[in-house]
């Protein structure tokens, strides 16, 4: 790894996305935005980032006029707008205040970038004195994410003048049981068998699974109840449990061989939205849909939420919400489990659940 300090000569054409939480990282009094717009520009020249600018704002009020672009949660906001300029790898420069909490999603996503080959650049305030925001405090406080201060290329080879690297578009590899050799979390690009594919995303906090199941009864009970409405055999169950009560059984190495995975839940509305996308990413669909079943309770009522979720379906992932508390009077017996999920009649705009697609290529 880099040393912090250590200078690496860059050049980049892609564009620049700086996201900003402006109520963390407030800009001083009586400074003019409009001028660390301008400064924001010309110290990214001097790093080497050669592509257009633009500053995205996670803030309760809107600096629009200054040429910024408010959102509501910058996580997920780094994630959105990297997959839309695929499959070219955008660079990412984020203001942060320093030493980021390594438990945050922030630290997490940040690192899901990087893995995936974008180019991630830490803007760090600095602690005990005032960033003015100037063209050399930005250099000053600036570096990539696991070390190395970026400047920029005095003098440009035919490979950097080449287009940069794009993304491979295919998230899908005919390799069977690729993904059952380790314990997953989206800290790297996942790979995916080819075809049409199920994806469950499970609340396991909101829906408790039955203690007396292991991981692998687990699965082959929601994959019997999934294929008895017609869905298909490719699936692959992400479940976000209590870490506290789950991190011996679950969370440590992976000894069963079925696609469940277990994620500390954390923020676990922003970070199952946060792997939703992912998910969409290292697997994309393009030729037949997919289906994305989502259990839990913390998106319906929440029309921000609500919205991106149903967005899935523009990646041709068909989503579709079970909320647990609305089969919470139900009592079900072990063996039964997890039937009363998915015959209730839901509350759902998305309708039933689709059936198994005809097409086999993804």
């Amino acid at each position: 790894m880099d040393e912090e300090g250590e200078t690496i000569l860059f050049y980049s054409v892609n564009e620049t996305f700086v996201c900003w939480n402006f109520d963390d990282c407030p800009v001083p009094v009586d400074t003019d935005l409009g001028s660390i717009v301008d400064n924001f520009e010309h110290a990214l020249h001097q790093m080497g980032f050669e592509g257009r600018m633009s500053i995205n704002v996670d803030s309760t009020q809107d600096y629009r006029k200054f040429g910024t672009r408010p959102t509501l949660d910058m996580t997920f906001y780094m994630l959105s707008v990297l997959r839309e300029t695929a499959p070219i790898l955008a660079n990412l420069a984020v203001v942060v205040k320093p030493n980021i909490d390594p438990g945050s999603e922030l630290h997490r996503v940040l690192h899901c970038l990087k893995s995936r080959g974008h180019n991630v650049l830490i803007v760090e305030l600095p602690p005990d004195e005032e960033c003015l925001f100037s063209v050399d405090s930005l250099l000053k406080n600036s570096r990539f994410l696991g070390g190395g201060k970026p400047r920029a290329k005095k003098e440009l080879t035919p490979e950097d003048m080449r287009q940069e690297e794009e993304e491979e578009e295919d998230g899908s590899y005919d390799v069977s049981d690729l993904s059952n050799q380790k314990m997953l979390d989206f800290s790297e690009r996942i790979k995916h068998v080819k075809g049409p594919r199920t994806v469950v995303f499970w609340d396991a906090i909101d829906c408790p699974f039955p203690l007396c199941f292991s991981p692998e009864q687990i699965f082959q009970k929601i994959k019997s109840v999934l294929m008895k409405k017609g869905t298909n055999d490719n699936i692959t169950i992400w479940a976000y449990v209590d870490e506290r009560s789950w991190r011996d059984k679950c969370l440590g190495n992976k000894t069963w061989d079925s696609r469940i995975y277990f994620l500390p839940a954390g923020d676990r509305r922003v970070r199952m939205l946060n792997d939703m996308f992912l998910q969409s990413r290292d697997a994309p669909l393009h030729h037949c849909p997919g289906l994305l079943i989502l259990v839990s309770n913390h998106f319906s009522g929440d029309p921000f939420y609500m919205e991106l979720f149903e967005d899935m379906q523009h990646k041709n992932y068909h989503p579709f919400l079970i909320t647990p508390r609305e089969h919470s009077n139900i009592s079900e017996s072990p063996d039964e489990w997890p039937l009363s999920l998915f015959n209730r009649p839901r509350k759902s705009s998305q309708g039933p659940l689709p059936k198994k697609p005809k097409l086999d290529a993804a």
